[in-house]
């Protein structure tokens, strides 16, 4: 069925409509439409098509004059996503697809995961990661550049156009979610009616604790799903293990957390990934147990331990190793002991290196400047433009 046709475009109201979608590309057609001279219901026909038909060329949208298809294709390229795929690979119920961007040719990865029930995507939000964790494969090739809102969300159309149901999405691969100002008119486009249409209940977010963007999330998204990556309780391993602890402490992470937990009364996952010998020991179950025990009674019922398993990661230091079985069977026990909510996730595409921490989009390691200490740097300068940006209420570009 084709789109109701209002009318007329609103004449006043012209540039307000061209600039108020948070997709670039959506705004671009608006004021290319309405330079045109094309009626109103066009848009909602052109829309339609992309995002609810999920068609791949212009020519294939139902109903659109072929003058207007060639000029589309003029003004925007052949395809109407952003991104194309290079390359993909299946296995361990998993398909990860290599997307590469029109605009510079960037590359990123997406995962769509089977599970029994479902289909859950995992998408990028930077191409590469300035933050560095120490057993993540993206982190070793440093930040490349920030995703916009249309090549976040085309990962998903990709999928949608090989006519998978999409059933959720994760913003769990490559980067860090709210170090992009842009995963937010992201969030915008997947959850607009005439758009994707998507509800925020099934996104999920995670973040190792960049405090501006979970307050601004908990604003402007209460219904996203958040999940925080602890991997470990004490203060100088976690520096180690995510240097992005000496800016934002795990202790003013919670606290901060226990305030989404307050205002949008949702559960919060706390993160934990398994390393052999370091971080999987009882004295560290333990301390994640009293951590959040220390919680206020009104919040700590809503926090959900989810453990991890280490998937080996390109370029990650070869002392990183899966915790034994037996020694994720007594970590769980004494979470559960303590009445801690926990589960263990088993991990798909660790085969196909689509696994956590495994994405890396064939760019090879970022050895320039001093390593880690390069990244620490960048990480450093982007959380003081966090904390300006959090007084005008949003996080900088």
């Amino acid at each position: 069925r084709r789109p109701r046709r209002p009318a007329a475009w609103p004449g006043p109201e012209r540039p307000a409509m061209a600039a108020a979608s948070p997709s670039p590309r959506v705004r671009a057609l608006t004021e290319f439409l309405i330079s045109r001279g094309e009626p109103a219901w066009r848009r909602q026909q052109v829309l339609h098509g992309m995002y609810k038909a999920h068609k791949r060329k212009w020519h294939h949208i139902d109903g659109i004059p072929k003058g207007l298809t060639w000029q589309l294709k003029d003004r925007f390229g052949k395809y109407i996503s952003s991104m194309k795929k290079e390359s993909s690979v299946e296995g361990d119920f998993a398909n990860k697809v290599l997307l590469e961007s029109h605009r510079d040719k960037s590359r990123v990865e997406a995962v769509s995961l089977q599970f029994k029930s479902h289909r859950s995507l995992c998408i990028s939000s930077q191409v590469g990661c300035a933050f560095r964790c120490a057993f993540c494969a993206t982190g070793k090739v440093g930040l490349k550049r920030q995703m916009d809102a249309d090549e976040i969300t085309d990962q998903v159309l990709y999928f949608l156009q090989q006519e998978q149901k999409v059933d959720g999405i994760s913003f769990m691969g490559m980067g860090e979610p709210l170090a992009n100002p842009k995963i937010f008119d992201a969030l915008r486009v997947l959850t607009s009616p005439e758009l994707y249409g998507m509800s925020a209940r099934r996104m999920n977010i995670s973040t190792v604790g960049v405090i501006p963007g979970i307050l601004k999330l908990t604003e402007e998204f209460p219904q996203v799903n958040l999940a925080f990556s602890l991997h470990s309780p004490f203060t100088e391993e976690r520096n180690r293990l995510v240097p992005l602890n000496r800016m934002y402490p795990l202790e003013q992470v919670f606290e901060v957390l226990d305030r989404r937990i307050k205002t949008t009364g949702r559960r919060v996952w706390v993160c934990y990934l398994l390393l052999r010998g370091q971080n999987d020991t009882l004295e560290h179950a333990r301390a994640i147990a009293q951590l959040i025990r220390e919680r206020p009674a009104e919040t700590r019922y809503l926090y959900h331990v989810n453990l991890l398993p280490y998937n080996t990661g390109r370029a990650v230091p070869e002392h990183f190793r899966r915790a034994e079985a037996e020694t994720v069977t007594a970590f769980q026990k004494v979470l559960e002991d303590n009445r801690i909510s926990a589960s263990y996730r088993n991990s798909f595409g660790h085969g196909i290196d689509a696994a956590c921490g495994q994405l890396f989009a064939g760019y090879e390691e970022q050895v320039a400047g001093t390593g880690a200490a390069a990244g620490l740097a960048a990480a450093s300068a982007r959380g003081e433009a966090a904390r300006a940006a959090l007084g005008r209420g949003a996080l900088p570009a």
